[in-house]
This record gives C-alpha cells, structure tokens and sequence, in this order.
C-alpha cells in the first residue's frame, strides 16, 4: 500500500504539474484561447458534457456493487451492514449520475432534442450500471475482490468525490466568475457582462439577477473528472489479478488522460476559460494528495 500510494503521489504531481503550466499560459491567454478553440454547439462539448459526470460516478456505482457482491464474511451483521451500504452507495451514484447526466442540456441546438437527450442520458446510465453489476457480481463469485483493501478503498473514493463537491462548489460561488458564453453570446445582443481574470473574485455575485450561471471558476466536470486520477488506480487494486504498481500505472494514465480530454472540451463547449479547467485539475490533485496520504494516518489510529 506504501508503494502505491507513493506512485500515485508521483502521478498526482505529474498531473498537477502539467496543468500548472496550462494554468500559467492562461492565465495571459484566456480570451484568446477561448475565441479560438470555443465553439458553443460543438458536438465534442455536447458529448463530454453528458459523458464526464456519467464515466466518473460510474467509479463510485463500481465501488458500491463490489461492495454489495464481496464474499461473505464470518460476521453476518458485519456482512449485511456492508451489503446495505453498498447498495446504498451503487443506487446514490445511479441516480446522481443521472441527474448530472440530463442536467447539462445547455446548448441551443440541443434545445428542440431536449427529450431526445435526456432518455439517452438515462438509457446509458443504465446500460453502464447493467455492465457494473455483472462484472462486480463475476468478479466476486471467482473470488478475485481483495476483502481487506476494498472498505477502505470504498471510503477513500467516497472521501475524493464529496471533495469535489465542496471544495468545487465553494470556490465556484466565491469566484462567481463570467462563463466564456456569458461574454462572448452576450456581446452579439448587447449585453454587459466583462470579462474578469480568474483572481478577481465577486463572492456570491452568481446569486444577482441574470447571473445564475456566473460559475465558471473552476470547472466542475473538470474537477470531477480529475478524480479518476487517483480513484481508478485504487478501484483497479481491489482487483486481486490487477493490484500492484503496473495497475496503479494504468489508472494513473487513464485517469491522467481522462482529466484532461475533459479540460479541452469544457474550453470547446464555450463553458469555461483555460485557468478554470487546469485550476480544477489543480485542486483536484492537491485535494485528492491530501486525501491518499490522511486516510491511512487515520487507519492506522482506528486500528490502534
């Protein structure tokens, strides 16, 4: 467990590093990068936008039906607790992967196939949850989970996923910064919304009228996203065949990659400027190094 979590400390770095270096081009280049790239109804914005909170709470779902179908334990009150909650945990995620899925019908040409969207929000919601359980119910019944990793693996991505949901929401209402379509779309009807630098903060200005969707730094799809970067390489070693560091490798790459396809198609989606995406992937890291390195700290007391 030390070596790993040594490599993802490694990774995480690498990741943080590199979206430092686009965080600091950004922040001389934000309008210019999102005139250039930034194309409102761009199919590749429109695909993340459903796919990034679908892909990266299936990590969750995965994690809650692992947990359900583990083997049996010698404890049964033990055992059914663990059962309950994950089934608990595996139907949250479903049904808050859906709400994120079908949420996000934020562009004009999907508006006469707002219906069309979200049925098949839900349909591959559920097609991927189908997949989950008879992979997480295979695995179990041939007795490749590793018991003693997954409880707590479980909780460490549960841990990494509020993180993006507090620290993300936070900032976002603290910054209250104008979207790049707030600006730009406004501009061609006269509007009056300026840009402002990702440091020039308006806290709760979002809460103004007409501003509701002043929420631009930091991307949250990005956040999210940025999970993976260490929830994948954990999930992957619950695996008995695939733990061990060419695993953790893997994941890191995935998730590495992951975060930052989803970056460049916030920028495309005319959602989010540059320091907003690599500022989530920024915070994501350092909130998910946090996490990786207290939790066994705290384990180890619990165990004492």
């Amino acid at each position: 467990m030390k070596e790993q979590r040594k490599i993802l400390n490694i990774g995480l770095a690498v990741v943080g590093g590199l979206a430092l270096i686009g965080f600091i081009i950004g922040s001389f280049l934000d309008q210019q990068i999102a005139g250039a790239l930034g194309k409102y109804d761009s199919w590749f914005g429109i695909l993340f936008t459903l796919l990034t909170p679908v892909f990266s709470l299936a990590i969750g779902e995965m994690a809650g039906a692992l947990l359900f179908f583990m083997a049996k334990r010698d404890n049964k009150t033990w055992d059914i607790i663990l059962r309950v909650l994950g089934a608990l945990i595996f139907l949250g995620f479903s049904a808050f992967s859906i709400k994120e899925g079908i949420e996000y019908v934020e562009f004009p040409v999907m508006a006469e196939h707002e219906k069309t969207y979200k049925v098949l929000a839900i349909v591959l919601v559920v097609l991927i949850d189908i997949a989950i359980i008879l992979f997480a119910k295979l695995a179990a019944k041939r007795g490749k989970i590793d018991e003693q990793r997954i409880v707590p693996t479980v909780i460490v991505i549960l841990i990494i996923i509020a993180a993006w949901l507090f620290v993300s929401e936070v900032i976002k209402h603290l910054a209250c910064r104008p979207r790049p379509r707030n600006i730009y779309l406004n501009e061609k009807i006269g509007g009056v919304v300026e840009f402002r630098n990702w440091y020039q903060w308006q806290p709760f200005f979002c809460f103004k009228e007409g501003m509701k969707d002043c929420k631009s730094f930091v991307s949250g799809h990005t956040f999210i996203a940025a999970c993976t970067v260490c929830a994948t390489p954990l999930l992957l070693s619950i695996n008995k065949e695939r733990s061990g560091i060419k695993a953790t490798i893997i994941g890191l790459v995935i998730g590495g990659a992951f975060s930052f396809i989803v970056a460049f198609s916030r920028i495309v989606a005319y959602a989010h400027f540059m320091t907003d995406v690599m500022g989530a992937i920024i915070a994501s890291c350092g909130a998910q190094a946090i996490i990786i390195n207290v939790a066994p700290l705290i384990h180890e007391k619990v165990k004492k």
